[in-house]
């Protein structure tokens, strides 16, 4: 996968960190990145705190990913501090966007007429002054979306039904203009050895075919004598694709002679 298709994730909330909340979202935007011919290289999480999103946004900024997504702290209450956490990696400040001001005033206007925007609902239109805002169809707080030199930051909401609107709606169409091909994969169910015992072959196998990724998974009980590993090839480009069957046939041919060597 060529650099300009890598991305990184910072998930925000210290709730992520203390166990109350499982991230969810990471793994959901990783499998469409993945689908669309991205690479997610980093997944940081980080507490509610001014200073950690700051420094965090400027070190990937560093490493110039072509998208880097934070996740939470859009709300209306004090601890949502995510887009002046951003501001100031920036060296900007946050600034009142009429566009998203309006986005938030529609929201409540389902619920109440006239709709009372009042500090923590204005709140949730403060974005760096570079930011464009991304409608958010289910929920209050808009996404924001900031070109920085090569990198696309993009902004969503912790809120999984919320992430996975804004996403579907406005990323995913990025995505696809600027993506490249999906993996070609293939999987292998392989029982009867231990994955200490398979080891060698995906040593061996991985110096033959540098441009292909193996990752195995024990599946089975190697305690109970049913041992059962999943392996996963994986090929970032086209050309892999005749390279793929043949790294399998080898190592189906090493198994069976592992097998017969037992």
């Amino acid at each position: 996968m060529r650099k300009k298709n890598s991305v990184e994730i910072v998930t925000i909330g210290n709730e992520l960190l203390i166990g109350h909340t499982l991230d969810t979202n990471s793994n959901w935007i990783a499998q469409r990145l993945r689908d669309h011919g991205w690479l997610l290289r980093r997944i940081t999480t980080i507490p509610d705190s001014l200073n950690e999103i700051a420094t965090a946004v400027e070190e990937s900024l560093r490493r110039k990913p072509r998208l880097l997504f934070t996740l939470g702290g859009l709300g209306p209450t004090p601890d949502d501090m995510t887009l002046k956490g951003i501001a100031r990696a920036l060296g900007t400040r946050v600034q009142l966007n009429e566009t998203a001001l309006e986005m938030v005033r529609q929201f409540y206007k389902r619920m109440e007429r006239p709709a009372k925007m009042i500090g923590p609902r204005r709140k949730m239109a403060m974005l760096p002054k570079e930011g464009s805002p991304l409608s958010n169809s289910v929920g209050t707080a808009p996404g924001v979306l900031i070109e920085k030199g090569s990198t696309t930051i993009i902004s969503l909401p912790g809120v999984p039904r919320e992430m996975e609107a804004i996403f579907r709606e406005s990323v995913i169409p990025l995505l696809e203009k600027s993506g490249g091909r999906a993996p070609i994969e293939t999987t292998l169910k392989i029982d009867g050895i231990v994955e200490s015992a398979f080891a060698p072959v995906i040593t061996r196998v991985r110096r033959l075919f540098p441009g292909l990724y193996f990752k195995s998974h024990p599946r089975g009980s190697e305690t109970t004598g049913r041992p059962l590993i999943e392996l996963h090839i994986y090929s970032l480009t086209e050309s892999g694709r005749e390279k793929l069957g043949e790294a399998a046939s080898y190592i189906l041919k090493q198994l069976s002679e592992l097998r017969i060597s037992k």
